[in-house]
């Protein structure tokens, strides 16, 4: 007996023969994703989220500044 299940973001369809394909499948280690590019690194001014906080000319709180080391993107590029 067939088996359809979702799988991914997209939840996308995936047709297995049956259930024990399935569950071979599901118990096969994936190779890690890295998380950003190789050769850069986040941000230590921003911390890696692009921006950082400096007060309102009027006081009234924190205002949001792109980071300018990163220049807003929040990765760097590591040296050699």
């Amino acid at each position: 007996m067939a088996a359809i299940v979702l799988q991914g973001a997209e939840r996308i369809p995936v047709r297995y023969e049956s259930w024990p394909e399935w569950r071979v499948d599901l118990l096969t280690p994936l190779e890690p994703m890295p998380l950003i590019a190789p050769g850069t690194g986040f941000c230590v001014m921003c911390w890696g989220s692009g921006h950082i906080h400096s007060e309102a000319a009027n006081g009234e709180g924190l205002v949001p500044h792109p980071c300018q080391t990163c220049h807003g993107s929040g990765v760097v590029r590591l040296r050699d």
